[in-house]
């Protein structure tokens, strides 16, 4: 695998992430580390049922970039940008860019199936963080044994996101476990390619 690819997409990302949050957070709270109400998000891009039923598509990217609290959006933040950096020197942007949007705006779809409205807004990043974690994960299985740095990036985005699960909610968020199962897929499907690939260069 090419390990000179540029983090593009992760600085990007993260970049974004951290400016919108806190835009949000300042026109909701008046703090740019305040507290922004999820009864509110829905009019700053936050995912609802209701807007997908008004064809509202958009709103599976913006929403992954609001969040309630501005602490778990940093976590968020640095959780993406080690892993989703580390990941993207390996495969390149447009396996971190689909990983990051079909993980994560699934995993926030799936979130707004459990609560009532106006509490059910999907928002935040912790669904596409667990999707890089459920790639990076295989990939250092199967691939990078030896990056004990994937490694680390890997368990600090699961360990503190399951730690939290549990103390809120009592169990792993839905949401969440469908977005790690997602990138786990994505990653045998890109790993299943690159040993087909790399069989036929052989033969060659």
């Amino acid at each position: 695998m090419n390990s000179s690819h540029k983090p593009i997409f992760s600085i990007i990302i993260c970049v974004l992430t951290i400016a919108i949050s806190l835009f949000v957070a300042f026109q909701i709270s008046g703090s740019l580390f305040g507290k922004s109400r999820i009864i509110y998000l829905a009019d700053y891009g936050g995912l609802t049922i209701d807007g997908l039923k008004n064809f509202e598509f958009w709103r599976l990217i913006t929403s992954q970039f609001i969040h309630v609290h501005q602490k778990h959006m940093l976590y968020n933040v640095l959780s993406i940008a080690f892993l989703c950096a580390l990941i993207e020197r390996n495969i390149g942007f447009w396996y971190v860019f689909s990983i990051w949007l079909v993980a994560g705006s699934l995993g926030t779809f799936f979130t707004t199936q459990f609560g009532s409205a106006p509490w059910n807004t999907g928002t935040g990043a912790s669904q596409a963080a667990l999707g890089f974690a459920g790639f990076g994960l295989l990939l250092y299985l199967f691939r990078l044994k030896r990056d004990y740095l994937l490694l680390f990036c890997v368990l600090f985005s699961i360990l503190p996101a399951m730690y939290l699960d549990l103390r809120t909610a009592g169990y792993p968020k839905p949401g969440h476990t469908l977005s790690f199962a997602i990138g786990a897929l994505m990653a045998l499907y890109f790993l299943f390619g690159q040993s087909s690939k790399d069989q036929k260069d052989e033969r060659s």
